[in-house]
């Protein structure tokens, strides 16, 4: 029969100290509604500057479209499931198993993000997406990127809250028990 590894139990909640907690009740909501609304204002800022390099807002292709589309759509996921980790808190402690679906939804929309943004900025290489001859704009190039950078701040905070270090729990207690 084999030999089982000393079993160490993962506790379930974690206790988290009372301004962490607190910082993790709000921090999350204000956080994710940064992300959608600044997603939102600078596809509009994206697209009004399209209409003026290219003659309109949006590619006239599907694929076109999918580039466009899909880093912004990457960075409302990310702005979700931020806006959901503040489920990992009950009271003052932290749900470890939501805190590790939370983080695994944070992982894949960051992924999600970097391949989004491959794609955008590599498809316009290959494909004329604009159909109008030009080479790819700087705007076009850079657009993506910047949606990535949201998504990776989206990523930080998330980690921030659901995966805290020894080093913020301390830094927000009050008492020396970490």
């Amino acid at each position: 029969m084999p030999v089982q590894p000393n079993y160490t139990p993962v506790p379930e909640y974690i206790p988290l100290p009372p301004r962490f907690a607190d910082r993790f009740r709000w921090g999350p909501i204000v956080v994710g509604v940064v992300l959608i609304v600044g997603t939102v204002l600078f596809f509009g800022i994206s697209a009004f500057f399209s209409k003026i390099f290219h003659d309109r807002a949006f590619p006239g292709t599907v694929t076109g479209l999918v580039a466009i589309a899909a880093p912004p759509l990457f960075v409302l996921a990310t702005a979700v499931t931020v806006l959901t980790a503040r489920r990992c808190l009950q009271g003052d402690y932290l749900v470890v198993s939501k805190a590790r679906e939370t983080y695994k939804a944070l992982i894949l929309c960051l992924a999600g993000s970097g391949l989004a943004t491959l794609f955008a900025v590599l498809l316009p290489f290959v494909a004329d997406l604009w159909a109008d001859g030009n080479h790819p704009k700087p705007s076009d190039l850079f657009t993506p990127f910047l949606y990535l950078i949201f998504s990776a701040l989206g990523f930080l905070v998330g980690h921030f809250y659901v995966r805290p270090s020894t080093g913020t729990l301390r830094k927000f207690s009050d008492h020396p028990i970490w």
